[in-house]
């Protein structure tokens, strides 16, 4: 059957319905960094040399979010474009703005109010759009420039200079911030965590001095902040290789985006750098391709369907650094944080050469040196465990000096992450984590509030029990199936709660 020849009878306009598009902004799939970093992608293409991220802080929570840049600004005609969804935004070949969804996109999966001011040639010009206002016919708000001009000086940590162009972004009515326990100590995870992965994302802008980025909370009516200056996080900054021969560049066809340049990199065994660990305790998460468009990071780590198991502790010295030919942009996904699988790309990077030298062989040569030097990496075996971040503090300390006696220890850590509905913990031996499936939780909590040291009697028990799988060299078939067996006993106590 050939579609092509179905007769039309007749052809009608169908815009999208506006309270729909509403609600589907708000789950586009972007988490606050990947939003974050679209805004920066938006200033660094406005020359910003710049760039001031604030939390705002009122009572309990966090009230609003607002990213202010020293780029060259916008007139109204140019801001009201920029605020159209989809617009038809011109854009240079070495811009990172691509579609022309970003700013909004990416605000409103994590508020339901976007204001932007911005300043040109002295001219103050501002607009606003609410969740509401996109459901009634796509109204936006044009906003009184005199009374703007005050909240776009107030949005700098640092007061801009009179007459600066410049860009002020707020996220009002806020979705995605809820507060988890103790306001300070949850600001203070989330500084660094922003902090780290923006550091990743624009390392190279930021190694070439060509932009600075800050992060800082203050509260609504104060005018104090100490911002946190943002620093680069090179993933392959080492001072010496780890395998004679290497970096080595490997050549890739890849249909409809032509040939890529891949960079094999393997890292020193045992490092312990955080540009190595990058927020973690070892680099194993750390492993795989590191895709660059236009200097900007978009993929971090994972192996992209070449390697089944994006884990792999002997992999774990293996990264591959990408830079995308302009023809490459349809492979980039809307918010810049990953690539778009196709049927084509795996099997084209697993055929990469190196002259005669096939990719895989470069995977071989990464295994070996993780091998060859994995007896010195190691922790000595006589160190003793303690439970780690997850717990109370003075729970930690207390039992830390009951098992250790104020001696050397090495932590295991708790978090909670989504798993299998019918799994109700695993252990990550690399990473010296226990990890507890998030979708159970609430029942689990009953009354209780959830917080980073919450169900403490519960992990600590977990603790006890799973202590001596972390120092395994390999789990058998009889351990697993022992695992296997707790996993369900606990999940038949669970589904009773």
């Amino acid at each position: 059957m050939i579609l092509d020849e179905i007769p039309t009878l007749r052809t009608f306009s169908l815009p999208p319905d506006s309270g729909g598009s509403a609600a589907a902004f708000s789950r586009m799939g972007y988490d606050l960094v990947d939003a974050l970093a679209d805004i920066i992608d938006n200033a660094v293409d406005s020359k910003a040399a710049s760039v001031e991220i604030l939390f705002h802080r009122q009572d309990d929570r966090i009230a609003a979010v607002s990213i202010a840049d020293t780029g060259l600004g916008m007139t109204e005609a140019m801001l009201e474009k920029a605020m159209r969804f989809a617009g038809n935004n011109e854009h240079e070949d070495t811009d990172l703005g691509t579609y022309g969804l970003g700013l909004k996109t990416a605000s409103f999966s994590q508020c339901e109010s976007l204001t932007v001011i911005s300043r040109k040639a002295a001219a103050i010009s501002a607009c606003r759009w609410t969740k509401e206002g996109i459901g009634n016919n796509w109204s936006c708000e044009a906003l009184d420039p005199a009374v703007a001009a005050g909240v776009f000086a107030a949005g700098y940590a640092r007061p801009p200079r009179a007459n600066a162009a410049g860009t002020l972004v707020m996220w009002h009515r806020l979705t995605r911030l809820d507060v988890d326990g103790d306001l300070e100590e949850f600001i203070s995870e989330l500084l660094a965590r922003v902090e780290l992965q923006l550091g990743l994302i624009f390392h190279r802008f930021i190694n070439a001095g060509k932009l600075s980025i800050t992060v800082a909370a203050r509260d609504v009516d104060s005018v104090l902040a100490f911002p946190r200056q943002v620093r680069a996080h090179d993933p392959f900054a080492y001072a010496r290789t780890g395998r004679e021969g290497y970096p080595k560049q490997f050549t890739a066809a890849v249909p409809h985006v032509g040939t890529l340049t891949l960079e094999a990199h393997i890292w020193p065994a045992g490092a312990a750098e955080p540009n190595f660990r990058l927020g973690r305790r070892t680099g194993t998460h750390g492993q795989g391709f590191y895709v660059y468009r236009n200097d900007r990071l978009i993929q971090t780590g994972g192996w992209l369907g070449v390697c089944k198991d994006d884990g792999d502790a002997e992999l774990s010295l293996a990264r591959v650094a990408v830079d995308l030919p302009k023809a490459a942009l349809q492979a980039v996904s809307v918010q810049k944080s990953g690539l778009q699988l196709t049927a084509a790309l795996a099997p084209a990077l697993r055929a990469a050469k190196a002259g005669r030298q096939p990719f895989t062989a470069y995977l071989e040569d990464a295994r070996k040196a993780y091998r060859t030097n994995r007896k010195r990496a190691r922790q000595p075996g006589n160190v003793p465990l303690v439970p780690g971040a997850g717990i109370p503090a003075a729970a930690r300390r207390g039992s830390a000096a009951k098992i250790a006696k104020n001696g050397p220890v090495r932590e295991i850590a708790f978090e909670w992450i989504s798993l299998p509905k019918a799994t109700v913990f695993s252990i990550d031996p690399d990473e010296d984590r226990i990890l507890l499936n998030k979708k159970h939780r609430h029942k689990m909590l009953g009354q209780g509030r959830a917080s980073v040291a919450d169900l403490p009697i519960v992990k600590m028990l977990l603790f006890l029990l799973l202590e001596a799988e972390f120092d395994r060299e390999r789990f058998s078939a009889k351990r697993r199936e022992w695992l296997k067996r707790c996993n369900a006993v606990l999940y038949e106590a669970i589904k009773a709660l």
